[in-house]
Parts: structure tokens; sequence; C-alpha cells
């Protein structure tokens, strides 16, 4: 990525992340009811922040109005908060194509919404059957995929309570999903991302292969449409087990087209199904 564009994409999810929240409540904090903008008298008074058109017309300083002719809002605080953790599923998988430019993506809206709203925040990386605190530079792709199992049994929720988690994994076949996401029975109504390149969901003949791994011998054999169609029967199953899964306990599963960029990547978070939403002013 350039360096223009790496500029024009911070910029979007700075301008998307002040006016966004989280779609539903957990623990009993209502929606949007975290460490972030206020309506007046709801709590102590924290910053003034520069009115934009859409926010909602309460929040406006009238004081300031009058005796300066500019528009700016009162946010205040409150003692609730939606702690926020992260995961990401480490694994080489999540190297391919353009998934991790989908996952840093993914990712920084998410911080920069906790950011906005001043909710704690964490970000962790499975590596192997252990789980460990993200470092600037970190990259799933390095990890090694292992026992998810263990792995989220060694995360630590952020903050003083469970909060909200968001995991984002490429992972769709499951042994024993109730033995193996237990770790996540911590909080409620997780979030399953899963960022997927169109060829994962739905491949296309490709006549004869040959597939190489490390340390494995490789594979030779004929991707014809008869075996497209059996995966897709298979992927579909495993998709809609997981989902099964993440529904009962309250949460959601939503996959992402990692090829896309942009807006275009991001806009499905924001659609009825997703975990964000526009703040209505």
């Amino acid at each position: 990525m350039s360096a223009a564009s790496s500029l024009d994409h911070s910029r979007l999810i700075e301008r998307l992340a002040g006016r966004l929240r989280w779609r539903d409540a957990v623990n009993g904090v209502s929606s949007g009811q975290g460490r972030g903008s206020r309506s007046a008298a709801s709590g102590e008074f924290d910053n003034h922040a520069r009115w934009c058109p859409g926010d909602d017309l309460h929040r406006l300083d009238l004081r300031v109005w009058l005796r300066l002719r500019q528009r700016w809002t009162r946010s205040y605080r409150d003692d609730s908060s939606e702690p926020l953790t992260i995961i990401i599923d480490g694994g080489a998988s999540m190297g391919f194509g353009d998934k991790p430019q989908a996952v840093s993506w993914t990712c920084e809206l998410f911080l920069a919404v906790a950011r906005a709203r001043r909710d704690p925040h964490r970000l962790w990386i499975l590596d192997g059957g252990n789980a460990r605190v993200a470092l600037p530079g970190d990259r799933a792709a390095v990890a090694t995929r292992g026992d998810l199992r263990s792995a989220l049994q060694r995360v630590e929720p952020t903050g003083s309570g469970p909060g909200r988690v968001v995991i984002i994994s490429d992972r769709i076949v499951f042994d024993d999903l109730d033995d193996q996401l237990q770790g996540l029975n911590r909080w409620r109504k997780p979030i399953w991302i899963s960022p997927w390149l169109p060829e994962e969901v739905s491949p296309t003949p490709s006549g004869q292969v040959r597939l190489e791994a490390k340390q494995e011998p490789p594979w030779i054999g004929t991707i014809d449409r008869s075996s497209c169609q059996r995966y897709r029967e298979r992927f579909d199953r495993y998709q809609r087990a997981l989902h099964s899964w993440l529904t009962r306990r309250g949460g959601s599963h939503l996959p992402l087209d990692a090829s896309q960029q942009g807006e275009a990547l991001l806009r499905p978070l924001l659609h009825r199904s997703g975990p964000l939403e526009v703040v209505s002013g």
C-alpha cells in the first residue's frame, strides 16, 4: 500500500469511528452508552467536540454558539464501559492474498471505535496453543495455528468485566465446537469475523493442480466441477454449524470478502447483521 493510500485509509477509519457505535448491548449496558459521547446532563462533562452534519442537535453547546458562532458539542462520561477484547487467530492461511490487509483494517476500525468511546481495549494473537498480547508490527500469518481450545482459555478479558469480544479467524473446520470454543463462554454475544477470499468460499474448476505446503508432501489431483460442488456443500455445512453455535449464545457470525478494500470491505460491518451501526442524529 502506498503512503498516500495508507493516509486515505487512516482518514476513512477516523472519520467513520466517531460516527459509529456497537449495535447491541453487553452486560446490561445500553448500546453506545460506554465512556463516550452522551447527551447533556447524563454524567460528568468530559470535552468539546466539533459538531458535524448529522450529529444530534441536542448535544450542541448553545453557549459556545451564541458567544463564538461556532458549532461544538458537549461530551460526557459515566461510570459504565464496554471493554473490548479482539482476538486474531494465527496461522499461515491468514497471510493468503489480501487477508493481512483486510484483518488490519477491520482491527483498526474496531479499535478506533473503542478509542472514540473511551472503552478499554486489548488485541490478542493466538499462537499455537497459547495467546499473547499483540505488539506493534505483529502479523497473524507468522503465528502458528494450534489448539484453539487451549489458546482461547489463555486470553484474559479486558478491563474490569468481560465486556465484548471479537474474534477474527478464517477457520471453518471444527471437530467439536462446544469443546474448542468453550473459552468464548466467558463473554456474552461473541462476534466472529471470517475474512475469506472468494476462492475459499466458492472455488472454480481448475483441472489438474499440484499443491505444496511447507514440510508436507505435495498433493497432485484434479479439481473438477463435481469436487467444487462437494467442497461448497461441506463449506456451507461447517459455516451453518458455526453460525448456529454463536447464535445460541446471543452472538453473530459475519463473513468478510477479504479481496475487497476500503469502504467495500468495511460496509458489511454496518449492515443489520453487522456489529456496528451509525449514530443517528
